[in-house]
């Protein structure tokens, strides 16, 4: 190797080093502004997420970096070399793969974090504004159902409406959906790594693989659905819907992977 071509390789590593640690200080910086601001916001959710989603743009924006980089400084001088392989992990591809997958993985567990502080702090308040219309002591509502519904008081018996506010209302949707893919963060790499695995092969892929997907999705999603069922009675009735929606997405992937052939 001469030294031309040495001291290009080295800058180029020194470059994805500096990189990736610009990379990790934004996601440090992005998760401390979101966690702050949903406090500072009095728990506006969705104005915390469209503020991620700036931040997010800005970070995915280094990737794009990379590639500029790599496409203008660094292959044209890594092209006039002959029979000269370079390492996987210095390709501009798999580098930025590797950094756009981190952001996934770091999205989600934010998103999980900030629905869980979310999710505590609007059932705590719902519990310390509701009572009972007929003799005033406290209610509990049902922490697992986020719409009207009726309770009943301990003390006098009385029925009584609880109608959630906005902020309650929300836990129902994403809010939840949030919480219980942290819960199943391991099946769904498990998941992902088996659709890697496959996309990594060369057509046709052997059955093996379809199979060992196959069951890590499904695994994934059953398990999913079933712990968002724990959080919120009315997905009980979606289940079977669910798991029919998930097995159609699958097989229509399948089929179209397996046409290219």
């Amino acid at each position: 190797m001469n030294y031309e071509l040495q001291e290009t390789i080295n800058r180029w590593k020194a470059y994805l080093q500096k990189i990736e640690q610009r990379f990790d200080q934004s996601l440090q910086q992005a998760e401390e502004t979101c966690k702050d601001l949903l406090v500072e916001s009095k728990y506006d959710y969705y104005e915390v997420m469209k503020t991620w989603m700036a931040i997010k743009s800005q970070i995915y924006d280094i990737s794009k970096n990379v590639t500029q980089t790599w496409e203008q400084k660094v292959y044209p001088q890594l092209r006039l070399q002959i029979n000269f392989d370079l390492p996987k992990e210095l390709h501009e591809s798999d580098f930025t793969y590797f950094l756009i997958t981190k952001l996934e993985h770091f999205e989600r567990n934010l998103e999980a974090d900030l629905s869980q502080t979310f999710y505590n702090h609007a059932v705590q308040s719902a519990n310390q504004q509701f009572f009972c219309t007929q003799c005033h002591s406290p209610l509990a509502i049902q922490s697992n159902v986020f719409r009207a519904h009726y309770t009943t008081c301990n003390y006098c018996q009385a029925t009584n409406t609880f109608t959630p506010d906005t902020k309650y209302a929300q836990i129902g949707g994403n809010i939840i959906d949030n919480i219980v893919a942290k819960k199943c963060e391991l099946l769904y790499q498990k998941m992902q790594n088996a659709l890697q695995a496959i996309q990594n092969q060369r057509p046709p892929v052997a059955e093996q693989f379809w199979e060992k997907y196959k069951t890590d999705y499904f695994t994934y999603y059953e398990t999913f659905f079933s712990e968002r069922m724990k959080l919120n009675d009315d997905d009980k009735d979606r289940f079977d819907a669910d798991m029919q929606r998930k097995k159609t997405e699958y097989e229509q992937y399948e089929n179209l992977h397996k046409k290219s052939y």
